[in-house]
């Protein structure tokens, strides 16, 4: 494989840029995909030499430079999937690289001082959980005289927001103090409290946009007091419902005194997730709560932390002769995918039993990962309920063991996608939808990306009814939507998949200027 690495906006060769060639089919549980690496020299050129025949995505990353997969439309898009044959030899692939741009500006006080490590963030809207919703995208902390500088930014439309950071590794609780005062609060630029309100700030490829100033603005907030019973070590996290703690200005850490209380100031009203962790003896103690703050300050409550539970299951084959199911794993996934992701959550198959200890009190989704081509899983039980699709509550303690029935005659699905000019439409992201009543489990979309010749192959698909989409430029995720796709309904393909079938299917692409919704902002 030969090609070049140049900048796009001046056509210069990129020297030492770092290229990676990463297998892109599924592989063995605990395995990694073959990966290939290669350096850039002083003309941008590039050789990867002795690959295994496979399907592959390529990427290059360089300082100053947004990283780039090959044949993306843009930053956070899927590359095109390269399909590489025994003796082949692919040349001139040409990888151009987008300089990085830079955000700079200044956080005050409505006296114009300077607020001194403030947390600033850029904010794009993306789709999470099939939900379009801002995403977090760069950040900074301002110096001593309240500037900030957020860089390696793609050129795009984005939010920015500011708010001046509490010293959370410092509890002081005293139960005398008078009721919180005004505060400063989250503030989007140029000035607002209210996120309907802010304004988009333009960036061009490489450049450096000066002057992005905030002043923070005030509001009426609210303390939240309360001890944790049983550690005096905990990490205390204070969420706005539906907030990941990635997206959280301070990661919404809170620290504890001596003897266990906490204090967070500055709360607006709202609905909050409130949970407390710690470790002991390699084992993981939680609580956690759900807070409502109206028009006043909530004082005494209780978080008592206990231990996780341990749940186990095992795995059978519904009928033939039973592979080895020792690659085999199974993962727990919060269903409520906001919460931070918690450790011990993954099992590995022994004998076709696993286990899983140590799992935190909630709601979750069990995943078998590894399983031998052709096999898919028909059913997860817990006692006398099929729990595949509603998930697994261990919110009242620990609950029965899991069946996982896997079955052998998994469906498949494969074909061509073609443009306009009815040419292959490389680089184009195939997803297979569920029917209407299945699309709100995240699980139960398939994706891939068809490579350079157009052609694509999605495998170990349970039996059902589905639509197949080809889009030219999509935002991963977006398709989970209902909004999103309900204009599209008419250009998906429908296609049922039965017991070990094969289907084939043609499939034009949907170009990305007619997807509702793509690189457009609210």
């Amino acid at each position: 494989m030969e090609g070049q690495v140049t900048s796009a906006a001046t056509g210069a060769p990129i020297r030492k840029a770092e290229i990676t060639l990463r297998g892109a089919e599924r592989v063995t549980a605990g395995t990694m995909p073959a990966s290939y690496n290669a350096t850039a020299d002083a003309g941008g050129n590039f050789t990867i030499k002795d690959v295994e025949p496979g399907k592959y995505r390529l990427s290059v990353q360089h300082s100053g430079f947004v990283s780039l997969q090959y044949g993306s439309r843009g930053p956070n898009r899927s590359g095109t999937t390269l399909s590489l044959a025994a003796g082949q030899r692919m040349k001139d692939l040409s990888m151009r690289m987008t300089p990085q741009a830079v955000i700079t500006g200044r956080i005050v006080d409505e006296k114009n001082e300077p607020i001194v490590s403030a947390s600033v963030r850029t904010l794009r809207y993306s789709y999470q959980m099939g939900r379009r919703q801002l995403v977090p995208t760069g950040s900074a902390v301002t110096n001593d005289l309240g500037e900030y500088r957020i860089h390696s930014l793609a050129a795009g439309r984005y939010y920015l927001v500011a708010q001046e950071q509490q010293d959370n590794w410092e509890a002081t609780v005293d139960a005398s103090a008078s009721p919180a005062p005004d505060g400063y609060v989250a503030t989007y630029y140029p000035g607002t409290a209210d996120p309907t309100s802010a304004a988009l700030i333009d960036v061009g490829p490489g450049v450096q946009l000066r002057g992005v100033n905030v002043t923070l603005a005030k509001a009426r907030t609210f303390r939240v007091r309360g001890r944790v019973e049983g550690r005096h070590d905990a990490n205390v996290s204070f969420l706005r419902h539906g907030e990941a703690r990635w997206m959280s200005v301070d990661n919404g850490e809170h620290a504890i005194d001596q003897k266990g209380n906490f204090e967070i100031d500055g709360v607006l009203p709202g609905t909050y997730t409130l949970s407390a962790t710690a470790w002991s003896d390699k084992k993981t103690l939680s609580a956690i709560q759900e807070v409502d703050v109206g028009e006043e300050d909530i004082d005494n409550i209780v978080l008592v932390l206990a231990p996780g539970t341990e749940l186990s299951g095992h795995i059978a084959v519904e009928s033939g002769t039973a592979p080895s199911l020792d690659s085999v794993s199974v993962f727990l996934r919060p269903q409520e995918q906001m919460r931070m992701m918690y450790s011990s959550l993954i099992g590995h198959v022994h004998d076709s039993a696993f286990s899983i200890s140590d799992v935190i009190s909630d709601v979750y989704h069990l995943q078998v990962m590894g399983l031998p081509d052709g096999y898919w899983v028909k059913s997860i039980r817990m006692g006398d309920q099929d729990v595949k699709l509603t998930g697994i509550d261990l919110t009242r303690g620990p609950g029965d063991s899991v069946a996982v029935i896997v079955a052998p005659n998994a469906g498949q699905v494969d074909g061509a996608v073609l443009n306009d000019r009815q040419q292959p439409a490389a680089g184009a992201t195939v997803v297979l939808v569920p029917a209407t009543q299945l699309r709100e489990y995240q699980d139960t979309y398939k994706t891939t990306v068809s490579d350079q010749n157009g052609r694509f192959s999605l495998k170990n698909l349970e039996p059902g009814e589905y639509k197949v989409f080809a889009w030219e430029d999509v935002e991963y995720g977006a398709y989970m939507d209902p909004d999103f796709l309900r204009p599209l309904e008419d250009r998906g393909q429908s296609v049922s998949i039965q017991e070990s079938g094969h289907e084939s299917v043609q499939l034009n692409v949907i170009p990305a200027d007619s997807a509702p919704g793509v690189q457009k902002d609210k």
